[in-house]
């Protein structure tokens, strides 16, 4: 094997080559004005053929997903773009492992060349150089040259040209995955900013007056999976419903979307709280994704008697508070888009003199300044501390500026049913 770090004079007469201050000026501009990478580097590429005198040339990027090494430009009489290499086998390999350029005299004595390559393209290696494109992370990818012409050795004047033009290559990937990036998070940015305008236009507008139901909604992150909605039914009675999905990202987001839109729709027929879930459960089961499912709650209260019904399917219990104490409804549904034939039983109670409370379990898993959770018996306690305020609207705002003392890592909503 004739593998070595430090290369030997020229033994042969050189063809006359570019200036290498020239090259190294001209493929940097180059690089640093173009927006396509891999035309450039095609184009830088061809140009080191002809400045260290070789047959091939290529560029090789790592994919750390993969843990690979994948030719994004060649040159040389055989295309082997798209190629991938393992990124810790053959001589590619070890120069990307050692950060440290390798030249090869004789490929056939050298133990790390697996010729795979050429089994592919029936091209024959006889001697390479390789460098690292390196940058402050780390090594990047590689850069090669392969089969000097007329049988000549690669020098020491071959690797530091190669060396060289490494780091404007480098520089350049590493400027275009940067790009790259921003890219993709432009792209998500927007993304997000379209299901925040798609949630805020499903949320209900606030009434003024004295309209008995009142919520409020406190996304964790940019994006929400809790939901809430109310709206007046022609008989006069106002349905009312929340939901709570499963998960984080845009897909809960979107599901959340779907989920309160069946809500709406389906609960304008003024349909009985238990028909309403099952049919909205029936629908999402056709097209969720498995594992994914809702936590829901829907009902109707009649203002003019305070009478209200719903059907809990998942959401924590809702809480019925008057002058005489608390009384808690524990849900009896299970979450929809499970199963598709399911039974959501309904609840009822009376508003006459009484407030009821429903919300979703962000506000159970809220932490107070000692990292403990406030569960439902803290939940219960935040909730009727603050009963005694006897206008709804004061009493909402009391209890979201309590909410905002606490640590709040899920969604948190919370909506205020208040009777005649």
């Amino acid at each position: 094997m004739n593998s070595v770090a430090c290369p030997r004079p020229a033994e042969s007469a050189r063809t006359a080559r570019p200036d290498p201050l020239a090259l190294i000026a001209e493929l940097s501009q180059s690089l640093a004005l173009s927006l396509n990478l891999e035309a450039t580097l095609k184009l830088a590429i061809s140009r080191i053929v002809g400045a260290l005198d070789v047959e091939a040339a290529s560029v090789f990027m790592a994919d750390e997903e993969s843990g690979v090494l994948r030719c994004l430009a060649a040159f040389g009489p055989v295309d082997i773009v798209g190629l991938e290499l393992p990124a810790n086998q053959g001589i590619v390999g070890r120069t990307f492992q050692s950060r440290s350029c390798q030249m090869v005299d004789n490929t056939a004595e050298d133990p790390d060349f697996t010729g795979a390559i050429d089994k592919v393209t029936g091209f024959r290696t006889r001697s390479m150089i390789s460098t690292p494109l390196l940058t402050a992370q780390g090594a990047i990818g590689v850069l090669q040259a392969v089969n000097k012409r007329d049988l000549q050795r690669f020098d020491l004047e071959d690797r530091n040209l190669l060396r060289a033009l490494a780091s404007p290559l480098a520089l350049a990937a590493a400027n275009a995955s940067l790009a790259a990036s921003l890219v993709e998070q432009s792209r998500i940015k927007r993304e997000l900013e379209l299901a925040r305008r798609m949630q805020r236009n499903l949320l209900p507008r606030r009434r003024r007056g004295d309209f008995p139901i009142l919520a409020l909604h406190r996304p964790a992150r940019e994006i929400s999976g809790d939901f809430y909605e109310y709206f007046e039914l022609a008989d006069g009675r106002i349905a009312f419903a929340m939901g709570d999905v499963a998960g984080k990202g845009l897909d809960a987001a979107f599901l959340m979307v779907r989920c309160a839109s069946l809500l709406r729709w389906t609960g304008k027929e003024g349909q009985r709280p238990s028909e309403w879930l099952a049919r909205v459960n029936r629908e999402l089961c056709d097209g969720v994704q498995h594992g994914s499912f809702v936590c829901a709650l829907a009902g109707i209260h009649d203002p003019r008697t305070g009478e209200t019904c719903w059907a809990n399917a998942g959401l924590p219990s809702v809480l019925r508070m008057d002058a005489d104490g608390v009384q808690r409804f524990r849900a009896e549904g299970p979450p929809l888009g499970i199963l598709p034939e399911m039974d959501f039983p309904e609840q009822h109670t009376c508003l006459a003199g009484a407030s009821l409370y429903l919300f979703s379990d962000g506000v159970t898993d809220a932490r107070r300044p000692d990292g403990s959770m406030l569960g439902m018996e803290g939940a219960e306690a935040l909730l009727q501390a603050g009963h005694e305020i006897r206008r709804p609207q004061s009493r909402l705002r009391v209890i979201a500026s309590r909410l905002r003392q606490l640590e709040l890592g899920d969604d948190t909503t919370l909506m205020l049913i208040e009777g005649p």
